[in-house]
This record gives structure tokens, sequence and C-alpha cells, in this order.
């Protein structure tokens, strides 16, 4: 896997600043985990995530949303591609060894079948990687951050419902609700905490204005940015304030974001 300043820099050529930060924590957080290959990712999209994390192709990448897949194409970063969604994976029992999810379930009404077909892909001892927001993601904005400190509890759930439907949320749980249901889907939880503190959360909510042209590129190009090696230049004061405020952010109580390492008995 790539080394932590190769992520940073890749990263910021390559996606809006509000993506950055958060991404590369989970990069950092995965880097550290087991990969035994044949891999799979569940809910793989454009490709980014996976071609700035590993070093090499890694083996199948899964989504539904075909303009997604076609950019993962461009990207490179996968053996195979398949277009479907995660609860019919065509491949037979077992056959994975690590299956990993990257901020993808939560935008999934029903996850639970996703978990247990994760589950049967893979093969006995195998692991699987989650990262997901907790229930406190929706509380580190500034707007709910303001409405709570003004005591207008009623606006502010008001404004985390509808920051939840805007951003296509259905899941957002505390850490132990998230290793529940891993559980019923047959898994055995190794290891499962927040990370993403208040202020990294309010960072990224306070950088995503600044990525309103980065998604009219993204929608009209069907890539982030138009010019990498320049925007790394251009941004690198920015970067190097984000990687100050990151320090410590991998792992933290209280956090906005949770990662969780599953296992296959």
């Amino acid at each position: 896997m790539k080394t932590n300043p190769e992520v940073v820099n890749s990263y910021v050529g390559l996606a809006p600043l509000a993506l950055v930060f958060e991404r590369v924590m989970e990069c950092r957080i995965l880097s550290r985990q087991q990969f035994e290959h044949p891999v799979l990712d569940i809910g793989c999209g454009e490709g980014l995530f996976a071609k700035v994390l590993f070093d090499g192709k890694i083996d199948t990448g899964i989504d539904p949303n075909p303009k997604e897949l076609k950019r993962a194409r461009v990207l490179d970063g996968y053996a195979e591609l398949i277009e479907c969604k995660g609860d019919r994976i065509p491949k037979p029992d077992g056959f994975y060894r690590t299956i990993f999810s990257n901020s993808v379930i939560e935008h999934i009404p029903e996850i639970t079948p996703v978990l247990r077909e994760a589950h049967r892909l893979l093969g006995s001892g195998g692991r699987m990687y989650l990262t997901v927001p907790s229930d406190r993601f929706d509380q580190y904005t500034w707007i709910s951050q303001a409405l709570a400190g003004l005591r207008l509890r009623g606006l502010q759930r008001r404004f985390r419902s509808f920051f939840n439907r805007f951003w296509v949320h259905y899941h957002y749980y505390t850490p132990e609700r998230w290793a529940a249901l891993a559980k019923e889907a047959g898994f055995d939880v190794v290891e499962v905490y927040s990370y993403a503190p208040k202020r990294v959360c309010l960072l990224n909510n306070m950088l995503v204005p600044f990525s309103v042209p980065a998604l009219i590129t993204k929608k009209l190009l069907n890539r982030w940015t138009l010019f990498p090696r320049m925007r790394r230049i251009l941004l690198s004061p920015v970067t190097a304030v984000g990687q100050i405020a990151l320090r410590g952010a991998e792992r933290c109580d209280d956090g906005g974001l949770v990662f969780i390492s599953l296992r296959k008995g």
C-alpha cells in the first residue's frame, strides 16, 4: 500500500478537499489491515479510493452505476469490474479472502442482505472491513452545532433529517449498533471504533461549498478535477493545515465515523 504522503498528494490532485481529508483518514486506517487476495470492493464507485490506497490492482470491484464503472476502468485499479448490486454478486461461495466497503452501505436502504452476501462470499477466516457514519455524524455540522447552542432542538432535529436525506444516509448508528448488525449477518466482530473527531467533521463541512466546481466537473466530465498536478501545487498550503488537523483523527472517542473489522468464522 502507498505511504501517507503519497496518499495525500494523490487525493488532493484528484478530489475535492471535503472528500480528501475523510478519505485520507480511511486510507490510513485500512493501510494497517491485512488484505489477503482475492479482494472484493463492494460499492467501488469510480475506483478512486482503491487506486489511491493500493500499489497494484485489486481483484474485483462491484457497483450498480455504469457511469462510475466507466471512470473506474480509466483509473485501472481493478483486475475485474462488475455492474451489480451488493446483495447479488455473481461469484461462488467463499471466493474471496478479503472484502471491504468504504462509505457505501449507509446509502443502501436494506443492508442486511448485503452483509449476508458478503458473508457468503468470504472464505473461512476471511476478513471484511467497513467504514460507516456514526450516530454523531449528522450532529457534527456547523448548522447543527449552532442550533444546538441556541437550544433550538426541534430545528436541529429537522436539519439533521434534511442533512441525511440530502446525502442519502439511511443508516447512522453507534459503533455498538453497527457491530450488532454485523453479528446478525453471521460475522465475528474483531474490532470496532470511531474516528473523525468533531473538529475534522466540522472542517470537512466547512469545505463542502468549495467543492461545487468539482461537483460540476464531475457531472459534466465524470471526473473531479482537470489538472491534478497544478491543483496539488496550488492547494499545498491548505493541505499542510489539513494534515495538522488530521493528527490523531484515525481513532477517537465520539467520532463522526466508524471503522469495523469483521471475520468469518
